[in-house]
């Protein structure tokens, strides 16, 4: 139990003694303080044990709330009497003095109820003084007020009885009465809540208990004061109809003494004492309520001269609120009268005293609803309802206008002085609800303390609440610091209860971590197990970490607790560097054992006896390949062989393994180098390969394959060089072969351009002008400048050449010697004969034959087209080809 849950206790102890309503709750939380000192430190305690003791001494020189609001009630029945002696001009007769005696016996009542001996002569003596005042100048009797002794010394308190399950809620029953007595509009809410919290009260025997019955009593009591809007609704609609008589009088005044005017005047007027003021039923209030109406209705009478004649010295017994007024106002009241009362009688009028003579009549009423008003406004003040009150002031503001300085002096000083305790009161209430919210989130800041997430957010609400306008235009600069240095108080045992509670978290977990790294902990564990053992020891770490971390950086314990994580970061360095080191060994020459057997027999791959120009010798020595690669990743890229290295520099079990590994990489190099040279020498043998694309692409491909298996090592590079001048030499003479064919076929179509004219001259009758639709066999025909189509528009294995020419097509039928011309040129010569340049020839016309053209044509196959190509028959002229210039050819006859 920490010190900080004490201090929250205390803190709203002394929040609670400064709030009127909740002085009963400061005992609760002093008990529960006290409980809790026992489980911390004697140095801790002494402070506050001394701090309980003031605050008790305190509350023992307080008045409780409950004696409050009985003397607060006792002074209500002060000011009633006050304000009925005020409305009455100080003439009381005889029923007007016990009227006056009743409240004043009322205020002795609530006086005797004053629980706390020790305090009631005290508390009692200011208002039994001014009930004796009030009685010695207005000659009111009453018993003589009881003289109180001092009690003897109190006993010993017996066992305080324990609080039932159900006072927590009996008291928030009590509290929302409050409330709701408090709240406008919602006084009737209260009674339901007053009577739940007494059945819950039921059967408990505490202290605490009576406290709470007495206050329900008093607000009760205080209830009873209350006017119900029920009753004010009744009054208002009174004075309105008194209102509206008057107003008839005024506009009629001339016409009254006509027939039964009076009469009917004087019906209505009971008719609002019968029907209105009847309904007004208040157990307290009910002659002051009604008071003043019939005050009014009884002027009214007595102006209009149709009152009972006196002398009337007492008024028939009737209700007690007809035997408080004055005998004036009693008179207006019914009596056993006829109906029917004559003008002459006229009751004789109270003498006002001397300083009202001068008044009219006007400026007596307009006094009388001027204080009306201001009694109303009071009432309202003391209930804390101050909404309207500054229309109350107004109202009688302006109904004081017309009255002299003289007669109004005393009720305008009233209104002064009643509007400095309107602002009074706005200021306290604003100041109560301002610091109830303050004091609520000062509450929530101290409770969450204990949970440091919730408590950042308390912080800010408080803040934003702290900080606006209201709260700083309302509070005092000292309340204003007072909740600074409660909020830094609040905060710094805040930051102390969470810096004990991360170090009673991270100590022990520190302490783990310590006690399991005492020892090595991976001795003679696998893998496995010692990868799970790896994860404890930086959980436990984390652990520690995640708790201190939120400690501020320059915290001493923070900084602590880093020092000795760091030696146990080093213990684990070493612990886990010891047992990587005892399994290295095993595991270094388990990946070189499997490199070795991958490997084995490579010693007897060589190449064969068949083995073709340029073929890849992978195939015939796939082992030696392997080991190439494989030795040389387990020297240089391995990932966990070469931090295995490069944790244990010189290690010589490592250095023996890498040496082995090195000299069966250098003997495999040579063996499977020397092989290509062999394959490279026996190509750079033979002739260049003309003919032979697929043996002239092979050094590329060896070229890759090379590449693939030497990568990185040092025999790569003269492999591909070896490789790279034999494909480059078998490329330079290729080029060379090429170029001296294209300058041949060059010159040999010069020649063919030369000899041409001379051959067409050499052919008798070659007709001037063909025509294919009109030739004749055995016509000699010229054509210029054709291109060869065969195998293009048309089949190619029916003719070699093919044309369509003025839209007939030609088959043209090479002579032996012309077919042997083109063959010694394209295969012995290999020269290009281009079908796409413009050819010569001479032919002798055959006749009518057929030729296949090439047709394209799109079919339907169920849902789908497709796109067909054919060979369909035409008719075409056919040609024997006699002569003929083509490139490089020239052949005739």
């Amino acid at each position: 139990m920490s010190v900080s849950t004490i201090k929250i206790y205390l803190n709203r102890a002394l929040e609670n003694i400064d709030s009127l309503y909740r002085v009963d709750q400061v005992e609760p939380d002093l008990l529960q303080a006290e409980q809790r000192l026992p489980n911390i430190a004697a140095e801790d305690a002494a402070p506050l044990i001394a701090q309980i003791a003031d605050i008790r001494a305190k509350l023992e020189n307080m008045v409780s709330p409950a004696d409050a609001r009985q003397l607060s009630a006792a002074q209500g029945k002060i000011r009633q009497a006050r304000d009925f002696i005020e409305t009455n001009h100080g003439n009381l007769n005889q029923s007007a003095k016990d009227h006056v005696e009743d409240l004043f016996q009322g205020a002795v009542q609530f006086l005797n109820q004053i629980a706390d001996a020790r305090k009631a002569n005290k508390l009692k003596a200011p208002v039994l003084a001014e009930i004796d005042a009030i009685r010695a100048q207005y000659g009111t009797k009453g018993t003589p007020a009881p003289v109180y002794y001092p009690l003897p010394p109190f006993p010993p308190p017996a066992p305080k009885p324990t609080l039932s399950q159900n006072f927590s809620t009996a008291k928030n029953k009590v509290f929302w009465a409050k409330e709701y007595f408090n709240t406008p509009g919602r006084i009737d809410q209260t009674e339901p809540e007053l009577t739940r919290a007494e059945e819950l009260l039921q059967g408990d025997a505490s202290h605490e208990a009576d406290s709470l019955r007495a206050e329900i009593a008093a607000l009760r009591d205080s209830l009873a004061d209350i006017v119900m809007p029920s009753e004010e609704a009744y009054i208002r609609s009174a004075q309105r109809d008194v209102q509206s008589v008057r107003d008839y009088i005024d506009r009629q005044r001339e016409f009254l003494d006509w027939g039964d005017t009076k009469l009917d005047l004087d019906r209505q007027l009971q008719r609002i004492i019968d029907e209105g003021l009847s309904k007004i039923n208040h157990p307290r209030k009910a002659d002051q309520l009604k008071a003043p109406i019939l005050a009014e209705i009884a002027l009214i009478r007595s102006q209009l001269n149709i009152v009972p004649p006196a002398p009337i010295s007492q008024p028939p017994p009737g209700p007690a609120w007809a035997q408080a007024l004055p005998q004036s106002w009693a008179q207006a009241l019914p009596q056993s009268r006829p109906q029917v009362w004559p003008q002459s009688q006229i009751i004789p009028q109270v003498s006002p005293r001397a300083d009202l003579n001068a008044l009219s009549f006007d400026d007596q009423d307009r006094l009388n609803r001027a204080r009306r008003s201001i009694g109303q406004a009071r009432d309202n003040i003391e209930s804390r309802r101050t909404e309207g009150v500054e229309n109350l002031f107004f109202d009688a503001t302006n109904i004081l206008a017309p009255v002299s300085d003289a007669h109004k002096h005393h009720l305008i000083t009233e209104i002064e002085q009643l509007r400095k305790e309107l602002e009074d009161t706005r200021l306290a209430e604003s100041t109560r609800i301002i610091t109830g919210d303050l004091d609520r989130k000062l509450q929530s800041i101290e409770m969450d303390i204990e949970v440091p997430d919730r408590l950042r957010y308390s912080v800010i609400s408080f803040k934003q609440r702290f900080d606006q306008e209201d709260v700083r235009r309302t509070l005092t600069s000292d309340a204003h610091r007072n909740y600074e240095n409660r909020l830094a108080s609040v905060l710094a045992a805040g930051n102390d209860h969470v810096k004990t509670e991360k170090l009673k978290r991270a100590n022990p977990a520190l302490q783990r971590l310590q006690d399991k790294l005492s020892t090595n902990p991976f001795t003679d564990l696998q893998q496995y197990e010692a990868n799970r053992v790896d994860g404890e020891l930086r959980s436990m770490k984390w652990q520690v970490e995640k708790e201190i971390n939120e400690l501020p950086e320059d915290d001493p314990d923070r900084l602590r607790i880093y020092e000795e994580l760091k030696s146990t970061d080093a213990k684990f360095a070493a612990y886990s560097n010891e047992w990587a080191k005892s399994g290295i060994y095993d595991r270094v020459k388990q990946e070189w054992q499997m490199i070795r057997d991958e490997v084995q027999g490579w010693e007897q791959e060589s190449l064969g006896p068949d083995t073709q120009i340029l073929e890849d010798p992978e195939t015939p020595m796939s082992r030696t390949r392997l080991a190439i690669q494989r030795v040389y990743y387990f020297l240089h890229r391995d990932v966990f062989v070469q931090r295995t290295r490069d944790e244990n520099p010189g290690d010589f079990v490592i250095a023996a393994v890498d040496k082995e590994a090195e000299q069966l990489l250098e003997a495999v190099g040579n063996k499977l180098s020397s092989a290509y040279y062999d394959i490279i020498a026996a190509a750079e043998k033979i002739e260049t390969p003309i003919s032979d694309r697929w043996l002239q692409d092979k050094p590329g491909f060896l070229i890759t394959n090379a590449q693939t298996t030497f990568e990185n090592t040092k025999f790569c590079e003269p492999v591909l060089d070896r490789i790279r001048a034999l494909d480059q030499r078998w490329k330079d003479e290729l080029e060379a072969l090429h170029q001296g064919r294209e300058n041949l076929g060059e010159k040999l179509s010069v020649e063919a351009i030369q000899k041409w004219p001379s051959i067409v001259a050499a052919i008798p009758s070659i007709v001037s002008y063909f025509d294919p639709s009109s030739a004749k066999p055995g016509d000699a025909v010229h054509l210029k400048g054709v291109y060869n189509r065969a195998g293009w528009d048309f089949d190619g294995n029916q003719y070699g050449f093919s044309m369509r020419f003025n839209g007939v097509p030609l088959g043209g039928i090479y002579e032996p010697y012309i077919n042997k011309a083109l063959d010694h040129a394209a295969y012995q010569l290999k020269l290009a004969i281009d079908d796409h340049k413009e050819w010569d020839l001479v032919s002798i016309v055959l006749g009518p034959g057929s030729i296949n053209q090439r047709t394209k044509r799109i079919i339907r196959r169920g849902m789908d087209t497709e796109e067909i190509e054919e060979w369909l028959p035409e008719g075409c002229l056919r040609l024997r080809i006699i002569a003929l210039r083509a490139g490089p050819v020239v052949v005739g006859p």
